[in-house]
C-alpha cells in the first residue's frame, strides 16, 4: 500500500550567488576532518550550506536517520555535497537561483504502505535570508496559507515589510480577481520589481492608472494598467523571494522592492494534479453602513458588487523521460461573473434594453517548463508561460456600451548553466509581452437626449457606444550572463566574486487603432437635411424628446483619430559582488551600473551588506548594510503628450451643416515634455538574527531617503500655441524619508505534542514614511498651502495616506494531525489606526486663502483567517483533498479608509467569505 507524501523543503540561510577573478588562486585543499561520522546528515548538510554561503532546502524525510561521512576540508560546494551524499541515492542540485536542493536519484517506482496524513514534518513558514534581506517562501508554505484568488500580493500577507493600499481590496469589490498592488518598506507601489523565471513581468506603460475607479477605467483616452503587468499564479510556483532591504548587486530598477518567482520544475515519476476553488457571494458577508445599503442594492457599477461568483480551475502534470528531461505542464483559469443592474439609482429601462448585465473578469495562465543536466556539468531550461487578462465592463445608462480591458501576455526564458572546475557560466534569454489595451463594440459614442426613438435611459441621456480601441504595449527582450566562482582564499580570507552583464531592448507604444467619435451636446432642431440635399441619419434625429422639442442634432463631435506612438531604446547592467569571510565576519561589496539610452542615463549604485556570526555557530548573527537604488521611469512620460494631440474638436451650430465643414480645433497637450533624471533611494540598515530556544528571531531597521522621485506640477503661463491653459509636466520633486522596524519569531522546526505538530510565526513593524505625493500621477499642487486642523502647511507636507500603516502585528499558526490527515492554519492581523484627513471649502485666514481639512481618525483593525484541509491517501500513490479558506472568520466590520467625512464614502475590509477548494493528485 502506497506512502503518499507532500514534499516539503527546509529553507536554510543562504548567502546570494558569487564568484571570483581568473586571477585568483585556490587554496590548496587539505585533508583536516570537519564533520564527524556522527552527525546526522540533514544537519551535515544545513552546517555545510551555511559555511559555504549557499541556500538549501530539502524533504527532512530524505535524511531521516542517516549519518554524514566524514569528508575533507576545502571542497567546493559541488564537491562537498556529492560527498556528503555519497552512497545515499540522493543527489544535490542546483536551482536557477543559485540555492540548492536535494533529491532522490530516479530509481524504480517503489510501492508503499497506504496512510492517512502525508505532510512531511516541516514549518510551512516564510525563511529569512542572509544579511537580513528579505525571506523566500517555497512551494509548501505558499499552499499553506490562505490563498484568496491565489496571487501573489496574498501570499505576502505575513511579510511585515509590506503594506497594502485600504482601498484596493474592500468589501466593495469582493468579486475582482486582480492582483493587489503593495508597498515595500514605504515605497510607491509601482517602484517593486517583480521577475518570473528571471524575465521582467512589471507594466511600465502606466503604472499609476489602475482599475480600482470608474474614472480610470471608463476613460476616452487612457487604459488602466497595473504594475504586475502579468497575474502570476501561486500554484504555478516553487518557490517566492522577497528581497525588501540589502538587496544583492544583481538586482536594479526599484526603490521598493524584489519580487522574484521561480516556476515549479518536473520531479522524477509521473505526478499530475487537477482542482478547483470557488467562492460566491451567497457565502459571504458584504460589510456596509446604513447609508450605503441603497448603493449596494442599486448599483450600476463595479464600484459596488453585491453580488459575484468566482471560479478556479487547474490541472498540472510532469515527468521525466528516460534520458533525464524534465517536463511539467500547469493551466489555470480564474473567473468571476459579477451582476449589476445596467441603470443607476434603481431605475429601469422604459425602452428595448435589458435591465441587468453581467461584468466578468478572466483570468487564464498556461505553463511549460523543461529542463536537462548531464554529468559534464552542462544543465539546461526553458520556461515559457502565457498569462492574459480580459476584463469585461460596461457604461452604465448606456446600450451597446461593452468593452474589454486586456492585460498580461507571455513571458519566455531560455537558460543554461555550465560548471567547470571552480567556474560556472549562466546565461538567460527572456522575453515578455505585457499589454494593456482596450476593445470596443463600436466605434463611435453618442449621447442623446432621450426621445421616443433614444428612449432606453431612464435619464435625461441615453447614450451608446463607448471609447474606442487602443493598444499599449510594453515588450522586452534581454540576455544576461553571469559568471560565478566556488570559494576561494587569500590569505586568511574566503572569497566568492560574481559578474554580471546584461542588454535588454525595450520597446513601448500607445495605439488608436481606428478613428473614434463621441458625439455630445445637442440641439434643437426640425429638420436632418443638409445643405447638400442629403439627410443626415446618424448624427440628427427627429423622434420627439421627451421636453416636447421636435429633433434633435449634434452640435459637437470629439474625433480621436488613428495614430501610433512608439519610445524604443536599451538598457545595460553590469555588477561585480565579492562575498569576503574573514573568520566570523562576512562583507558583500559590490557595485552595479546601469545605462538606459530612452532616458539617456547613466547610474552607478553601490551595496554593502555586512554580517557578524558572534559565536561562529549561526546562532546570533548581527547584519548591517548601506546601499543605493535606482528607481524606474515610466513610458506615460514619454506618450502622454502624442496621444492629447490625437483629438480634434469639431464643432457646428446648424443641423444643415455638415461634420466636413464644421469648425475643427486640434487638441493641444495637456503635458509637457521635460528632462528627468531616475528617481533613487540611499538606504541604511541594522539587524540581528538569533536562534535559541527552537525558535528564529530576526530584528531588523532600515532607513531610507529617496529622492528625485517624479510627480506633476502645473506648469505656469504654458505656450497656448502648444499645450492647454491647465497643462502638467513630470518633474523630479518627490521625496520620502522612511524608518521602518521590522521583527519576528518563527518556529525553526515544529514541535510536536499529542499527535499534532505545529508551527508558529509572529511578526510586526512600526513604519514611518513622510511623502510629498502619493503617486507620478496626482495633479495637485504640492507646494499649495493648506490649513490642517487650523495650521498653514503646505500641501507635501501632509501625512501619506496610502499603503501605510502606523505599525502592524501578524500571527501565523500551524497545527497537523497526520493520523487524521488534518491540517488548521490561521492568519491573525492587527493593523493600528491612523490619521486621514477630509477637504472642505476654502477660507481666508489673515490674508491667506487655503483649502480646509480636517483630521480625522480612523480606528485599528483586526482580523483571523483560517484555513482547514483534509488530505486522503489513495492506492497507487494518489491522493484527494478538500480545504476551506475562511477570511474574517469573525466577520469584523474593520474600516479601511474613508474619501470624505460622509458616511457613504467609507471603505470596510471585506466581511466574512469563503473559499472551497477541492483536488486530487497522483
Amino acid at each position: 500500500m502506497p506512502v503518499i507524501r507532500t514534499r516539503f523543503r527546509l529553507s536554510l540561510l543562504a548567502v546570494a550567488l558569487v564568484a571570483s577573478p581568473a586571477f585568483a588562486q585556490t587554496a590548496p585543499v587539505t585533508e583536516t576532518t570537519v564533520l564527524r561520522g556522527s552527525t546526522p546528515l540533514g544537519a551535515a548538510l544545513g552546517t555545510f550550506a551555511a559555511r559555504h554561503g549557499v541556500a538549501l532546502s530539502f524533504d527532512p524525510a530524505l535524511t531521516q536517520g542517516r549519518l554524514a561521512p566524514l569528508i575533507a576540508d576545502g571542497l567546493g560546494v559541488e564537491a562537498g555535497f556529492a560527498a556528503l551524499l555519497q552512497g545515499t541515492g540522493l543527489r544535490a542540485e542546483r536551482r536557477d537561483d543559485g540555492s540548492y536542493t536535494v533529491h532522490q536519484v530516479a530509481g524504480p517506482r517503489v510501492t508503499a504502505p497506504l496512510r492517512v496524513g502525508t505532510s512531511a514534518p516541516g514549518t510551512y513558514l516564510p525563511q529569512p535570508l542572509p544579511y537580513g534581506q528579505g525571506m523566500t517562501l517555497d512551494a509548501d508554505a505558499l499552499q499553506a496559507q490562505v490563498k484568496g484568488n491565489g496571487d501573489i500580493a496574498t501570499a505576502l500577507r505575513s511579510n511585515p515589510a509590506v503594506q497594502f493600499n485600504d482601498t484596493g481590496r474592500s468589501s466593495r469589490n469582493m468579486g475582482e480577481i486582480r492582483p493587489d498592488d503593495f508597498s515595500i518598506n514605504g515605497a510607491p507601489y509601482y517602484q517593486n520589481l517583480f521577475l518570473l523565471d528571471g524575465a521582467t513581468i512589471n507594466n511600465d506603460i502606466d503604472p499609476a492608472v489602475n482599475a480600482d475607479s470608474p474614472g480610470n477605467v471608463n476613460n476616452a483616452v487612457d487604459v488602466p494598467s497595473a504594475s504586475q503587468g502579468i497575474a502570476v499564479d501561486v500554484d504555478l510556483l516553487e518557490s517566492l523571494t522577497v528581497y525588501d532591504a540589502n538587496v544583492p548587486a544583481s538586482y536594479g530598477g526599484f526603490t521598493g522592492g524584489v519580487v522574484d518567482a521561480r516556476s515549479r520544475k518536473a520531479r522524477d515519476a509521473l505526478h499530475g494534479k487537477v482542482w478547483m476553488r470557488m467562492a460566491r457571494s451567497a457565502w459571504d458577508q458584504i460589510i456596509a453602513n446604513d447609508a450605503q445599503q441603497d448603493s449596494y442594492e442599486e448599483s450600476a457599477t463595479f464600484a459596488y458588487q453585491p453580488r459575484y461568483d468566482k471560479y478556479r480551475v487547474g490541472a498540472r502534470l510532469e515527468g521525466r523521460t528516460s534520458f533525464g528531461l524534465g517536463i511539467i505542464g500547469t493551466v489555470t483559469r480564474s473567473h468571476s461573473d459579477i451582476p449589476l443592474r445596467a441603470y443607476s439609482g434603481g431605475r429601469d429601462s422604459t425602452g428595448d434594453d435589458v435591465n441587468q448585465k453581467t461584468q466578468t473578469r478572466q483570468n487564464t495562465s498556461a505553463s511549460i517548463a523543461l529542463d536537462w543536466k548531464n554529468d559534464d556539468g552542462l544543465e539546461l531550461a526553458a520556461n515559457v508561460s502565457y498569462a492574459p487578462t480580459d476584463d469585461r465592463y460596461y457604461i452604465m445608462n448606456g446600450r451597446d456600451s461593452w468593452f474589454d480591458i486586456r492585460s498580461g501576455g507571455p513571458t519566455a526564458s531560455l537558460r543554461a548553466s555550465w560548471s567547470h572546475g571552480p567556474w560556472t557560466l549562466r546565461s538567460t534569454l527572456n522575453y515578455s509581452d505585457v499589454e494593456s489595451s482596450r476593445r470596443s463594440d463600436l466605434d463611435y459614442m453618442r449621447n442623446w437626449a432621450s426621445s421616443d426613438a433614444f428612449n432606453w435611459s431612464p435619464t435625461g441621456i441615453s447614450s451608446e457606444g463607448s471609447y474606442g480601441n487602443i493598444d499599449q504595449r510594453d515588450r522586452r527582450i534581454g540576455y544576461r550572463m553571469v559568471v560565478d566562482r566556488e570559494i576561494f582564499s587569500i590569505g586568511t580570507t574566503e572569497h566568492r566574486v560574481q559578474l554580471g552583464l546584461g542588454m535588454q531592448r525595450r520597446d513601448g507604444s500607445y495605439e488608436r487603432l481606428n478613428d473614434h467619435s463621441v458625439y455630445l451636446s445637442t440641439g434643437v432642431t426640425s429638420g436632418c437635411t443638409l445643405a447638400d440635399g442629403t439627410v443626415d441619419t446618424f448624427s440628427c434625429s427627429l423622434s420627439p424628446l421627451r421636453s416636447g422639442a421636435a429633433g434633435q442634432y449634434f452640435t459637437q463631435q470629439q474625433r480621436y483619430h488613428a495614430g501610433r506612438f512608439e519610445v524604443s531604446g536599451e538598457e545595460y547592467e553590469a555588477w561585480l559582488q565579492d562575498d569576503i569571510r574573514v573568520g566570523n565576519w562576512s562583507l558583500r561589496p559590490g557595485l552595479r551600473l546601469d545605462r538606459n539610452t530612452i532616458w539617456s542615463q547613466t547610474t552607478l549604485s553601490p551595496r554593502l551588506a555586512a554580517a557578524w556570526d558572534v559565536r561562529g555557530d549561526q546562532r546570533t548573527v548581527l547584519n548591517a548594510g548601506i546601499n543605493r537604488y535606482y528607481g524606474r521611469s515610466f513610458y506615460s512620460y514619454l506618450l502622454r503628450d502624442g496621444r492629447d494631440r490625437l483629438r480634434e474638436t469639431l464643432v457646428r451650430r446648424s443641423a444643415r451643416t455638415s461634420w466636413d465643414d464644421a469648425t475643427r480645433t486640434w487638441n493641444v497637450a495637456t503635458n509637457r515634455l521635460r528632462d528627468i533624471d531616475s528617481p533613487y533611494t540611499d538606504e541604511w540598515t541594522l539587524g540581528i538574527d538569533q536562534r535559541a530556544a527552537g525558535l528564529v528571531f530576526n530584528l531588523k531597521y532600515v532607513n531610507r531617503a529617496t529622492r528625485k522621485d517624479i510627480l506633476r506640477r502645473k506648469v505656469d503661463d504654458p505656450d497656448r500655441a502648444l499645450y492647454n491653459l491647465n497643462t502638467y509636466e513630470f518633474t523630479n520633486d518627490g521625496r520620502s524619508n522612511a524608518d521602518i522596524w521590522t521583527a519576528s519569531v518563527a518556529s525553526q522546526q515544529p514541535w510536536e505534542m499529542m499527535g499534532t505538530r505545529n508551527s508558529v510565526q509572529l511578526s510586526a513593524d512600526r513604519t514611518d514614511v513622510k511623502r510629498n505625493y502619493n503617486s507620478y500621477e496626482d495633479a495637485l499642487d504640492m507646494f499649495e498651502l493648506v490649513r490642517l486642523d487650523g495650521t498653514l502647511m503646505y500641501r507635501h507636507e501632509l501625512p501619506a495616506s496610502q499603503f501605510l500603516r502606523p505599525w502592524s502585528a501578524r500571527l501565523s499558526t500551524r497545527t497537523e494531525i497526520p493520523a487524521l490527515g488534518l491540517s488548521w492554519t490561521n492568519f491573525f492581523r492587527y493593523r493600528a489606526g491612523f490619521e486621514g484627513f477630509a477637504t472642505g471649502p476654502a477660507q481666508t485666514i489673515d490674508g491667506v486663502t487655503a483649502p480646509t481639512l480636517t483630521s480625522r481618525t480612523f480606528s485599528g483593525t483586526w482580523s483571523w483567517d483560517a484555513t482547514l484541509e483534509y488530505r486522503l491517501a489513495l492506492p497507487q500513490q494518489q491522493e484527494a483533498y478538500a480545504r476551506v479558506e475562511v477570511q474574517n472568520v469573525l466577520n469584523r466590520a474593520n474600516v479601511g479608509t474613508a474619501a470624505t467625512a460622509a458616511a457613504g464614502s467609507i471603505f470596510y475590509e471585506p466581511g466574512r467569505s469563503f473559499w472551497l477548494e477541492l483536488g486530487y493528485s497522483f
